[in-house]
C-alpha cells in the first residue's frame, strides 16, 4: 500500500472538490480519502504543502516522433508535409522504440498518465509503455494500401496488433484511421468492423484543415464529419483529433452519434492551419472534448499542463470572452474529460475504487504561489508548468519519485540523440 500524506486534494469528482486530506492505495486502485489516515502502508509520501491531482490523460499524439523534435518548424504546411512524410518513411522500428521512449519519459516527467497514439508499429509502442509504467491506448494507423508505407494490408496490422496485445496490463489496442485523403469509405467501415468485433474505439484525424475540408467536399459534396454520419461510421467508439473546420450541423451530428474530440491547440496554432476549434459551440451542443498535444514534429513538446494554459486562453482571445474556457474546464478536459473520451471512467479523477493514476505537484515553487483552496486550479492551469510535478503513481505503482523515473533515463536520453541525429541528418 501506498500513503499520500497531507496534501491539497484536487478531485475532480463530481463535486469538484477541493480539500487537504490523506489518500491511501491499495494495489491499482484508490481505497480511501480521508483526513489524518493512521493505517500502516508499505511506503508513504509526505505532501505537505503540495498538490494531489488526476494524472492528466492526453488524448492524441504521436509519441514516437519525439526524436523528430525542431526537424520541420517555421514552414509553411505543404513544405512541413513534404519533409516529415520523407523522415517518416525511412524510420525504422528502433527509432520508433527509441522515440517513444523518449516521448514517454517527457510525459510521465510533465504528468501524464494516460495516452493516446497514433501511429503504425505501435508493437514497438507497447514496448515503451511496458517499459515505463505508463498507461498507453495504441491506435495502430489504417489507411488505403496505395498510399501506405506499411507492409501488408494496414487494416490486417491494426487487427493483428490488436488480437496480441488486448490482454496486456496498461496497453489498449485501437484502430487508427489517417484521415479522409488517405481512407476510403471502405478502410473507415472495416476499421469500425474491426473495432466493433473487438471492442474497442477509432482514433483518427478530422477536419484539421480547410484544405482537407474543401477537398474533400469537392471530392464527394459532403463535408468530413457529414460524411462520415452518412456511411454510417461515427458512433460512441469514435475519437477524432483536431476538429478545427466544424460547422454546427457537423457538431449536432458528432453529438447525437457519441463521437469525441481531441482538441490540440498548439500544434493548430503552430502549423497556422487557421481558424479556431468552435468548442464553445461543441460544449454547448454535448461533445464531450479533452486535450491533446499532437506530436513533437508539430507541438513542440508533450507538456499537457501548458496545453490546459493556451486551450483556455487562445479562445478567450478569439471570443473577446475571459468566461468562454474557464480555468476549471481546462483542467476537465485534461483530466475526467479525458477519461469519458476513452470510455475509461475509472480514471481521470481521484475518488474511491477508481485507479491509482496520481501525480503530486510542488506546491512551493514559485508559480504556485499563493496556494489556496481558491487559487490552485487557475494556478494548475495559467501558471505552474510540467516541470512541477515531483511524483507519479500510474495504476498503483510509483513510476517517479523526487522527479526520478524508475527506468534508465540516461540510455533513453542518449540512444534518442543518436537516432534522431541520423535521421534528421538524412534530410538536410
Amino acid at each position: 500500500m501506498i500513503l499520500l500524506k497531507n496534501g491539497l486534494i484536487v478531485a475532480q469528482d463530481g463535486e469538484r472538490r477541493i480539500f487537504r486530506g490523506d489518500v491511501l492505495i491499495d494495489g491499482d486502485r484508490i481505497a480511501r480519502i480521508a483526513k489524518n489516515i493512521e493505517e500502516r502502508a508499505d511506503e508513504t509520501i509526505d505532501c505537505t504543502g503540495d498538490i494531489i491531482a488526476p494524472g492528466l490523460i492526453n488524448t492524441h499524439g504521436h509519441v514516437s516522433m519525439a526524436i523528430m523534435r525542431s526537424s520541420a518548424d517555421d514552414l509553411q504546411l505543404h513544405d512541413f508535409l513534404d519533409r516529415t512524410f520523407a523522415m517518416d518513411a525511412k524510420r525504422t522500428r528502433q527509432d520508433v522504440f527509441w522515440g517513444s521512449m523518449l516521448g514517454i519519459l517527457e510525459m510521465i516527467r510533465t504528468g501524464t498518465t494516460s495516452f493516446v497514439d497514433l501511429y503504425y508499429w505501435e508493437d514497438e509502442v507497447a514496448k515503451a509503455v511496458k517499459e515505463t509504467g505508463i498507461r498507453g491506448f495504441l491506435a495502430w494507423a489504417t489507411l488505403d494500401e496505395e498510399f501506405t508505407t506499411q507492409e501488408g494490408n494496414p487494416l490486417s496490422n491494426a487487427e493483428h496488433f490488436i488480437k496480441s496485445h488486448s490482454d496486456m496490463e496498461r496497453i489498449y489496442p485501437m484502430v487508427g484511421i489517417q484521415g479522409v485523403y488517405a481512407a476510403s469509405k471502405e478502410t473507415w467501415m472495416g476499421a469500425k468492423q474491426v473495432a466493433l468485433e473487438h471492442g474497442t474505439m477509432t482514433h483518427f484525424h478530422l477536419s484539421e484543415t480547410r484544405k482537407e475540408v474543401y477537398e474533400h467536399q469537392a471530392k464527394t459534396g459532403k463535408r468530413p464529419a457529414e460524411w462520415l454520419d452518412d456511411i454510417g461510421f461515427l458512433g460512441d467508439e469514435s475519437l477524432a483529433a483536431h476538429g478545427v473546420w466544424l460547422t454546427v450541423n457537423e457538431i449536432r451530428r458528432l453529438a447525437r452519434n457519441g463521437a469525441k474530440i481531441s482538441h490540440n491547440p498548439t500544434s493548430n496554432m503552430k502549423l497556422a492551419t487557421g481558424g479556431y476549434a468552435p468548442l464553445p459551440e461543441m460544449f454547448r451542443e454535448g461533445v464531450s472534448v479533452s486535450l491533446g498535444t499532437d506530436g513533437c514534429a508539430t507541438n513542440n513538446n508533450l507538456d499537457l499542463m501548458e496545453e490546459m494554459k493556451f486551450a483556455a486562453i487562445m479562445h478567450k482571445a478569439h471570443r473577446w470572452d475571459a468566461t468562454v474556457i474557464p480555468a476549471q474546464k481546462a483542467l476537465d478536459m485534461a483530466t475526467i474529460d479525458g477519461a469519458k473520451a476513452l470510455c475509461m471512467e475509472e480514471i481521470g479523477s481521484i475518488e474511491e475504487g477508481k485507479k491509482a493514476d496520481i501525480i503530486i505537484l510542488d506546491g512551493n515553487v514559485p508559480e504556485a504561489i499563493p496556494l489556496t483552496d481558491e487559487t490552485v486550479v487557475p494556478n494548475l492551469v495559467y501558471s505552474m508548468r510540467g516541470d512541477s510535478v515531483k511524483h507519479s503513481i500510474i495504476d498503483g505503482k510509483i513510476v517517479m519519485r523526487d522527479r526520478k523515473v524508475f527506468f534508465d533515463e540516461e540510455t533513453v536520453k542518449r540512444r534518442a540523440q543518436e537516432l534522431g541525429e541520423r535521421l534528421i541528418s538524412r534530410q538536410i
